[in-house]
């Protein structure tokens, strides 16, 4: 087990398990509105988009219920198909915001779609919870960042090597913003990402098609899910980001330790380098 001084996991979980409305920088709260603003007329556009269209009639097959709206329809699902439906519609006329780098070993500059699979996990969940909207801003904003630091510290193999970012990284986002809203502990949220690196998924060979939007919703889902299962007591490796069989070595070949830790919040990716709202698709 790696010396927890030095665990990218033990980072990313006292940055969450720490951070607070209150905390957050208001240039930071500025941008995160404008970013949500987006994030909810992209998920529209997308409504009726053939992937969304499927996703909801896959849903709806299911016969579920719950107090979480699909946004563009409004029925009542639990979190996490709410966060499925939400997520690809989002991605579905790939017309969310972009994270910006300015790495130059990174690939078009661009690493990963932050907002869609945080905003789509954090919404429902903030409704299953009664969050206010101070709590979902903060859960947004952590989420992002999560998202935004993972990906700067994997290498650029990770990308290179097929893997879809939105899918891959975008699920600890959303973990992240749904542990949070959840009130979870340190030990919570460390479980919860290790189960996340376990059900991270998304491949560019379905660039192209009805399954690129997929990634997004599925990394909304399933970073609920992870969450969900850390609070009713699940266990992952408490380390599952680190060492030789950790998620950075695994799906990136190795990480950047220096762009993740200290780096959390300082300063948040929203401002510096930026997240993107795209002009068109």
């Amino acid at each position: 087990m790696p010396d927890d001084k030095y665990s990218l996991t033990s980072e990313l979980t006292d940055y969450i398990h720490g951070i607070s409305y209150d905390a957050i920088p208001a240039d930071v709260v500025v941008r995160a509105k404008e970013a949500v603003i987006d994030g909810i007329g992209v998920t529209l556009s997308g409504y009726s988009a053939d992937c969304t269209t499927l996703i909801r009639k896959y849903i709806g097959g299911l016969g579920l219920d719950g107090k979480c709206t699909v946004m563009g329809q409004g029925n009542g699902l639990p979190a996490q198909y709410a966060a499925l439906a939400n997520g690809v519609g989002s991605h579905a006329l790939d017309f969310d915001d972009t994270q910006i780098s300015l790495l130059p070993d990174r690939v078009y500059g661009l690493l990963t779609h932050p907002t869609t699979p945080v905003l789509s996990a954090a919404i429902p969940v903030a409704e299953e919870v009664g969050a206010s909207g101070r709590d979902l801003l903060a859960a947004f904003c952590c989420g992002v960042e999560v998202a935004c630091k993972v990906a700067e510290a994997i290498k650029p193999y990770h990308y290179q090597n097929g893997f879809h970012s939105t899918g891959t990284i975008g699920i600890f986002g959303a973990a992240a913003a749904a542990a949070k809203l959840y009130g979870m502990d340190k030990e919570g949220i460390r479980h919860a990402l290790g189960i996340a690196a376990s059900k991270s998924a998304g491949i560019r060979v379905a660039f192209g098609t009805m399954t690129k939007p997929y990634h997004a919703g599925a990394a909304a889902e399933n970073g609920v899910i992870a969450a969900r299962l850390a609070r009713l007591g699940d266990q992952a490796d408490p380390n599952a980001l680190d060492g030789p069989w950790g998620y950075f070595q695994v799906a990136g070949g190795d990480s950047d330790p220096g762009r993740l830790l200290g780096r959390l919040g300082n300063p948040y990716t929203l401002i510096w380098p930026g997240v993107s709202v795209k002009p068109y698709p």
